[in-house]
């Protein structure tokens, strides 16, 4: 079976050796890039299973390069920041990155947040030469308004598409698969991104949050999913 390939961006040559090096040593096939336009390029030459991208300073550059690449992949993209408390992690989760990573870190611990990132990666994922399946006739999870297919990576809210991310996607899938189980932040991280969280639990309330905003009418009165105060969520249709 062919090695798993990632696709690094970062500016900086010691973090991309050490990135590489890491990686490589893991059986990993590695790939870099410096910059959006050379990400792109080899994007489209290698298809990567997933992307460690570098936000910044300055941030701009690289939350950039996450809106590109996730316009047309859901292949899973972790950002790297040296700013653990920055709005830009937020604002590159926002943009659909999966998790991040702050800097300094350990190597084997970024090792083992790429396996766990990809172990979670949807089975049918999309890219630019994607093209939609048959219709998928079992295994969808149906809800009055609500229809998950996960086979086809496809959620139709009364009828119509919704664009999800993959993250997005997964929680939205472990939720409806366990209707009226409330589950902790620590919890929906541990299932959906495949590791403990150690704190790393504003991704899921980011994703949480663009979720409900693409998935309920009214935010402020969810048909779907609910915030539990003081103990986490739950999937309830009303």
């Amino acid at each position: 079976m062919a090695n798993r390939k990632i696709l690094i961006v970062e500016d900086e040559p010691e973090i991309r050796n050490l990135l590489n090096i890491a990686l490589t040593d893991d059986g990993f096939d590695v790939y870099e890039a410096t910059d959006m336009q050379e990400a792109i390029t080899q994007f489209d030459a290698v298809e990567p299973d997933l992307i460690l991208l570098d936000i910044g300073p300055p941030a701009t550059a690289g939350l950039e390069t996450c809106a590109e690449l996730r316009s047309y992949s859901n292949a899973p993209i972790v950002l790297i920041s040296s700013r653990s408390g920055s709005s830009d992690i937020i604002q590159g989760l926002e943009l659909g990155a999966d998790d991040y990573i702050v800097k300094p870190f350990d190597p084997e611990v970024l090792v083992a947040r790429v396996h766990a990132n990809l172990r979670r990666t949807a089975i049918f994922r999309r890219d630019r030469k994607w093209e939609a399946s048959a219709p998928a006739k079992d295994g969808v999870i149906a809800y009055a308004g609500l229809e998950i297919d996960p086979v086809r990576f496809q959620v139709l809210l009364d009828g119509k598409p919704i664009a999800l991310v993959t993250k997005e996607f997964q929680l939205l899938v472990h939720l409806a698969r366990n209707p009226g189980a409330v589950y902790t932040l620590e919890e929906l991280y541990a299932s959906v991104w495949g590791m403990e969280s150690h704190g790393n639990t504003r991704t899921v309330i980011v994703h949480l949050s663009n979720l409900r905003k693409k998935l309920e009418p009214l935010p402020t009165r969810p048909t779907y999913i609910h915030n539990i105060r003081g103990v986490g969520y739950k999937f309830d249709p009303k």
